[in-house]
Parts: C-alpha cells; sequence; structure tokens
C-alpha cells in the first residue's frame, strides 16, 4: 500500500488495539488486541462481502443493511485484560483479597453478548448486574449454578419493588449469588417482609433456612463529583443511593433485627466515563472510608466486598484526555492500580481487611467488540448560492471577447469616453476574476450529503440524545485520499437524523467520492457495542440492523468464519410492538379496502396489493437494494 490514509482518522489513537488499515487499503479488526499476530487481522471489507452472500438464521429472505458485526474475540480479550489489570494491580502492591467483576445487563443486553460474558469469565467467576427485573431474569438464566466457592455475583441494582426483591431471593433458592443493593431505606423493610414469605415456602430445616437467607448491599452517594454530562447525576444531590450517615442508620437497624450478617457489599457509582485516575482514586478512597466505619464503628464485620460501580471510560476520540466527555486520560491498567491503591491504603490505615474488590464495568467492555456499518446510497453536494464556477469563467470569456472598441479619429471627448469604458471593463473583469477565486476555493470546500441506510435515533441514539462521538471512517479506499468533505445523512423524516459532528471536532468527515460502478461505499461506526442498541428508538418505525456474529478462523491466517446472521426485526413485528394486531388492524383492512364493496368489486387491486403488503410486512423496514434504474435508451431515429 502505498498510503495509509487511517491517519485522518486519528486510528492509532483510539483503535490502536484493536484496528488497522491493511495493505489493501480495507479497515481491519485485530481480534486478540496487542497479541493479534501478523495474518491474523479480519479483514471488514470481506467480512461484510461474505455477510451479504450468507443466508440469515431462521429466515428466507437475503441479509440486509444496515448491519452491526460483531467479533467476540474482542470481548474475550477486553475481559482478560480486565482481570489481568487488575490481578498485576494486587500483586504488585500485596493486597490480600481479589478482585471479582461484573457485566452490567444495560449495556447491551443482546443474548449472545450476556452469554458470551459470562462464558468468557468463568474463569474468573465473572458475574452480571440486573436493573430491572427483566434483566434479573436474563441474568438468572445465564449465570451457572455452582456448588463451588466463590460463585459469581448477580448485582440486584435499581429500585424495587417486592416483586423485584422476591424473585431475587429466589434466585438464592435456586444456588446463584443475588445481592440485594439497596437504593433507599425503605427498602430495607420489604427485603425483610418478603424474607417472612420466603422462609414459609423453605424446608422446615434451619441449616436450609440458613443457607438462603439474604445478602444484601447498600449504594452509597458520594461527594466525590465528576464534571461534564457524566457527573451530572452524582455528589449529594445525586440521583441514587444514600448519604453515609443514611448508611450507618441502615446498618444500626440490621443489627437491632439481628440481621446485620446479611449486610455484605458496599456500593457506589460516581458516574460513566471517569476522565482521570485522580477522580477514581478520590472516589474509592471516599467509599473506602464507609467501608472501613461500617467495620469499625457499626460492627459490619461480615461486610466483605467493595463494589466500585462503573466508570472505566473508553477513549472514543483517541486523544487521551481528561478534559472531555469523549476520552479519558487512562488505560485499564492505570485505572486497577488506582483503584487497588487506593482501597489497599484505607483499609491499611484503618486496621481493616482487604475486601474484594468489584466492578461494575460495562462499557469498556462492550464497546470495542462491534461496529456498525452504514451503506452509502447517494452522494449530492449541498447547493451553492452563487454562481458556479464555470458560469463564472464563461462570463470572464464572455468580457474578453467584448472590450470597448478605440475610437475613429483623435477627439479629446471620445478618448476619455473610450478610456472610462476601459476602466469600466477592466473592473469588471477584476471582480469577476476575485469572485471566481473565491468560488474555486468554496468548490474545493464544498459539503457532500452522503445519504445513508440509517436511522440515527434506531442505530446512533446516543448521538441524537447526549451528542455522544463515535469514531467513523470509510471501510475501503484507504489506500486513496479522501477529497470530499461529507456529512452522513439518514433516511427518516426528521431533521434531527444528521450526523454532522465528528471526533475531529469538524462538522465534516473525509470521505471518497461515491461511485456505484465500483461496488458499495461502506462508512463504519465504531467502538459503538455500548448501550446503542439498548436504547435505540423507533422513529418512523425503523429499528434494529442485521446482526453478523464473526469469528476468527482456527484453519488459517487473517481468515474469519461467519457464525451466524440476524436479520433486524421485519415491518411485522415493529408494527406490532405499537399495539397493533398485524393480521386484524393491517392486513385484514388492507385486503377489504383493496378489494372493494360488493358493488365495486376490485379483485384485481388486491392481487396487486397482497404479494407488495407481504413483502414490506417481512422485511427490515430500511432501503433493500437500492439503485436507481438506468434511464432507457432513446429510441434511434427513423431514416
Amino acid at each position: 500500500m502505498d498510503k495509509n490514509y487511517g491517519e485522518l482518522y486519528n486510528i492509532l489513537g483510539w483503535g490502536e488495539e484493536y484496528f488497522a488499515v491493511n495493505t489493501e487499503g480495507h479497515l481491519s479488526v485485530k481480534p486478540f488486541g496487542r497479541w493479534t499476530e501478523p495474518g491474523q487481522e479480519i479483514d471488514v471489507h470481506s467480512v461484510i462481502v461474505e455477510a451479504l452472500a450468507t443466508q440469515p438464521n431462521d429466515s428466507t429472505s437475503k441479509s440486509q443493511f444496515p448491519m452491526i458485526l460483531r467479533f467476540p474475540d474482542v470481548l474475550k480479550n477486553r475481559i482478560e485484560t480486565l482481570h489481568n489489570a487488575f490481578n498485576s494491580a494486587m500483586e504488585s502492591t500485596g493486597y490480600t483479597s481479589r478482585y471479582q467483576g461484573v457485566f452490567p445487563i444495560k449495556v447491551n443486553q443482546n443474548k449472545h453478548v450476556v452469554q458470551d460474558m459470562v462464558r468468557f469469565g468463568q474463569q474468573w467467576n465473572y458475574g452480571l448486574e440486573a436493573g430491572s427485573k427483566p434483566e434479573l431474569l436474563i441474568a438468572m438464566s445465564c449465570l451457572p449454578v455452582t456448588e463451588a466457592e466463590p460463585k459469581p455475583y448477580l448485582i440486584c441494582n435499581g429500585y424495587k419493588d417486592a416483586d423485584y426483591i422476591a424473585l431475587a431471593l429466589s434466585a438464592r433458592a435456586m444456588g446463584l449469588n443475588p445481592i440485594i443493593v439497596l437504593e433507599m431505606e425503605e427498602e430495607l423493610a420489604i427485603v425483610l417482609d418478603q424474607y417472612k414469605k420466603l422462609q414459609q415456602k423453605l424446608p422446615d430445616d434451619d441449616a436450609v433456612r440458613k443457607k438462603f437467607e439474604p445478602v444484601i448491599g447498600i449504594r452509597a452517594k458520594l461527594l466525590t463529583k465528576l464534571p461534564g454530562h457524566f457527573g451530572s447525576t452524582a455528589g449529594k444531590h445525586g440521583k441514587f443511593g444514600m448519604l453515609a450517615d443514611q448508611i450507618y442508620e441502615v446498618a444500626e437497624t440490621l443489627g437491632k433485627e439481628g440481621k446485620l450478617h446479611w449486610l455484605q457489599l458496599l456500593h457506589f457509582h460516581i458516574g460513566s466515563m471517569i476522565p482521570t485516575t485522580g477522580k477514581v482514586y478520590d472516589a474509592v478512597s471516599e467509599a473506602a472510608g464507609i467501608y472501613c466505619n461500617l467495620v469499625n464503628e457499626h460492627g459490619a464485620k461480615w461486610l466483605a466486598t467493595l463494589d466500585c460501580g462503573g466508570g472505566l471510560g473508553v477513549d472514543y476520540d483517541g486523544t487521551r484526555s481528561g478534559d472531555s466527555d469523549m476520552s479519558v486520560a487512562y488505560g485499564i491498567q492505570e485505572y486497577a492500580s488506582a483503584v487497588v491503591q487506593a482501597v489497599r491504603l484505607k483499609c491499611d490505615y484503618n486496621g481493616v481487611a482487604h475486601p474484594v474488590v468489584c466492578t461494575e464495568s460495562g462499557r469498556a467492555m462492550a464497546s470495542h467488540h462491534s461496529m456498525i456499518i452504514l451503506e452509502t446510497l447517494s452522494a449530492i453536494p449541498e447547493p451553492q448560492d452563487e454562481d458556479t464556477s464555470e458560469q463564472l469563467l464563461n462570463r470572464i470569456q464572455d468580457l474578453s471577447y467584448k472590450q470597448p472598441r478605440a475610437p475613429v479619429g483623435g477627439a479629446t471627448a471620445a478618448v476619455y469616453s473610450h478610456a472610462a469604458d476601459l476602466k469600466k471593463h477592466g473592473i469588471e473583469m477584476y471582480k469577476l476574476g476575485k469572485k471566481l477565486g473565491k468560488r474555486v476555493v468554496a468548490d474545493a470546500n464544498t459539503v457532500y450529503n452522503y445519504h445513508m441506510n440509517l436511522s440515527v435515533f434506531s442505530l446512533v441514539p446516543d448521538f441524537w440524545g447526549i451528542g455522544q462521538l463515535f469514531p467513523m471512517m470509510p471501510v475501503s479506499r484507504l489506500n486513496e485520499e479522501p477529497t470530499l468533505k461529507g456529512t452522513l445523512v439518514d433516511i427518516t423524516c426528521d431533521s434531527d437524523g444528521k450526523i454532522e459532528n465528528f471526533i475531529s471536532r469538524e462538522n465534516t468527515l473525509p470521505l471518497h467520492l461515491f461511485e456505484p460502478s465500483l461496488g458499495g461505499y461502506y462508512v463504519a461506526v465504531l467502538v459503538s457495542g455500548a448501550y446503542q442498541e439498548a436504547i435505540a428508538g423507533k422513529h418512523n418505525l425503523f429499528s434494529g440492523p442485521t446482526l453478523v456474529r464473526v469469528n476468527s478462523s482456527t484453519t488459517k491466517d487473517g481468515g474469519f468464519e461467519i457464525e451466524r446472521v440476524d436479520l433486524g426485526p421485519a415491518a411485522d413485528e415493529i408494527i406490532g410492538s405499537m399495539r397493533y394486531s398485524v393480521e386484524e388492524d393491517i392486513i385484514t383492512v388492507i385486503e377489504k379496502k383493496a378489494k372493494g364493496t360488493e358493488e365495486e368489486e376490485r379483485v384485481w387491486a388486491w392481487e396487486m396489493v397482497e404479494p407488495l403488503m407481504t413483502k414490506a410486512l417481512t422485511t427490515m423496514p430500511y432501503l433493500n437494494e437500492y439503485k436507481v434504474p438506468e434511464p432507457e435508451p432513446e429510441p434511434e431515429p427513423i431514416p
């Protein structure tokens, strides 16, 4: 490859471990991170081509854009990196307990993602965090039931009613390890009440009843705050948790009830994307202080785990900066070291045994393993308000052919008149030349609207909702200089459906001339595996994309295997989610209207409508095989 234009997108900043541009000028994935060997990179363009040719699971339809490509090996590498970082930090500092984390299901509730998290983390007893009853059910189905200790944590966060708490208590009866984290003081009363009811269903055996007693945690509302968007719900006036004095009151209540041994975890979360390790250290140190006070001053000797919540950030823009919501000034190892050091020093100072360290690092685990692939439909320059360069040049040429003629004879008045005409002509030529120069510069900066097979609201809702920026770049032709400046326009009927802010802090993205004759031109939205699917909207009843699961090949270098292709929701499923009965409210009504009345029967109309309606209902709502028909050739003139 003569030239690598990946640098225009700062791929070495945000993508150094997992993404590169290969010798074909294609975006490639390094599935094993820094341990990826030469030849093991996966060519993304090749994956797209093969995915389009692969028959989707449980469908007779073809694969369709937009699509998400998932690389489970990247997910596995992220989990390994997290555990290696904490183990290294603990070994190097003499930390005497262990690290045992959980994945927050809310980050990506997709079945295969959650199952992968559990499977890849099993050797470290990696668990799950749930924040609602549906997520709790997912966790109960995915976590293994085992007698081995320590068991994976099932952290139960969020506001809870009696049904939520009863369900969590029943998970312990199954042999899982749920920990009910109290968000408010009054939740303790619900736990006590539901446990009494559960006891009635347990065998009349004290040993069994003891085994299935609740394990609870308390969420601390810390005073440490973050700057920017992600810190807006933290601090004293934050949405979740209890202040220190309230926590101590709950401990006292548990003691009076003879249930203080239930309290085994202290949890906090100061917000996503903690910008610096200084902020990490401050928050963990504050929480560790509360932990030590619970042990030393309130008799909570069964307290054994400090859950540091989420906040391990992602460097979306590749700047390694602590001054932006789009970046963090550290990596996983620095984060782990800050957490471990803060806990160790606070506990050693207070004479408290080192607790198990838990984190709920979801964004940093899931972001890198998937990318959204957008298909270009067309690229159109934004209209200019003034004359084009060609029009200005034609006007200059016309003037040059129409210079004022010199007067016949030498009359003084005629000479002065000719001089005035020449001056006027020259000024007009000068103005047009200056205008042409500006027009040429403007042409070089023409912004092209790239119309993409995309709904911003369904695929990158964080961009629309909170201004989140993601790395974006072409999948191919990265050995050619991208000479155009583009914005990405979606296909929804909404003026907000446009991407015109990028990690470069520019309002355009460098793109190539769109030439359909060269094949598809695709743009990848990278580091997008966290939250986007979970909070996607249905604006215009567009919905989720095709999901493609890509494994590294075990038989050849640089190869890959597409494990499965799952189409996104078809129109009938999306319409049904809005409380329509597709059969009664859509199909039957349309059929009746198409056929008409008995007096005016139009069977032919139904015969025309029915196959088109069926196709529309059973396929994804995005544009499919979009192509502008070639104009029919003009008939040859009759001789």
